[in-house]
């Protein structure tokens, strides 16, 4: 049996991610009858098949397909890092680390670390994407991110879990509103007035149970994916809004005012994890940025 190169392993992870062999041939500078090559090659050293090819509809992974792209992930993430070691770079780590960031804890924590990474690391480019936890939880598990930061949220085996702080809840209100200076409320004193949800998956479930511990039913009147726009239509009196993580101005984009008024009793509090994969040897530069994270935000930001 032939022996793979990293090589290969790279054009199938292209193709895998492209979903197509001329889209990844053309990424990678490369004509579409060399890169079926390459493949082809690949899957004769492994002796297994990887893609099914679909005529004008590019490509699908196979059972083995699937496994062999997330090893293939972890190993060039490796090799990677064999090569900045190889090259005598010391503390000083370069190239790319992938971290996916769910979408509503990105902006409270992705712009403080990459200002870390840049002051510090200055070598090394983070790539980050916003997901939800869905998609977070799988990014992880399958190498395409090989660090995560969310909510503790999804329960799946294949992932590592590392607490990184806890947020109460709290409740957020127009800062014209009766309760506005309140040193806390009890949900039940706003069970007939209008709310507006942040209605991602998940995270509905959490709030939902925030008022099941309260014994209450909100009077959802808005939903919204977004939490500037729950912020919105909060400052504009229209609806209350019950968070975790709090921004650092008192006041919702368009300037109207808000106030963030803690919930009385001890109601269900959401902790913020970061996420790497069961079966992943994580890579110096994961390992680096990890802890960085994990001093960065020792405390909640805006409190």
């Amino acid at each position: 049996m032939s022996d793979y190169t990293l090589r290969q392993l790279e054009y199938f992870v292209a193709v895998a991610e492209a979903g197509s062999v001329t889209r990844a041939a053309a990424s990678v500078h490369l004509s579409q009858s060399a890169m079926s090559a390459a493949l082809a090659d690949l899957e004769n050293a492994l002796s297994v098949q990887l893609l099914v090819r679909h005529h004008a509809r590019g490509i699908s992974l196979t059972p083995a397909g699937k496994e062999l792209l997330v090893a293939s992930r972890q190993l060039l993430a490796s090799a990677a890092d064999l090569r900045a070691v190889a090259q005598g770079l010391g503390t000083s780590l370069s190239g790319t680390l992938s971290i996916g960031c769910f979408q509503v804890v990105a902006p409270y924590l992705l712009p403080e670390l990459l200002a870390a990474v840049a002051e510090k690391l200055p070598r090394l480019h983070l790539h980050t994407t916003e997901v939800d936890l869905a998609d977070l939880a799988e990014g992880v598990a399958n190498g395409t991110f090989e660090l995560g930061i969310g909510y503790d949220l999804v329960d799946d085996p294949r992932l590592k879990r590392w607490p990184l702080f806890t947020l109460p809840p709290y409740v957020l209100l127009s800062g014209e509103h009766r309760l506005a200076t309140r040193d806390s409320i009890d949900l039940a004193e706003l069970a007939d007035e209008p709310m507006v949800l942040l209605d991602l998956p998940h995270s509905r479930d959490y709030f939902q149970s925030v008022f099941a511990a309260a014994g209450v039913t909100p009077n959802i009147r808005f939903r919204s994916t977004t939490v500037e726009t729950c912020r919105a239509l909060v400052g504009r009196g229209l609806a209350y809004c019950v968070l975790n993580l709090r921004a650092a101005v008192p006041t919702a984009l368009d300037g109207h005012p808000v106030a963030a008024v803690p919930i009385s009793g001890d109601p269900p509090s959401l902790t913020v994890i970061l996420l790497d994969a069961v079966a992943a040897r994580p890579t110096r530069r994961a390992g680096v940025v990890a802890e960085l994270c994990r001093t960065l935000f020792a405390n909640p930001p805006g409190v």
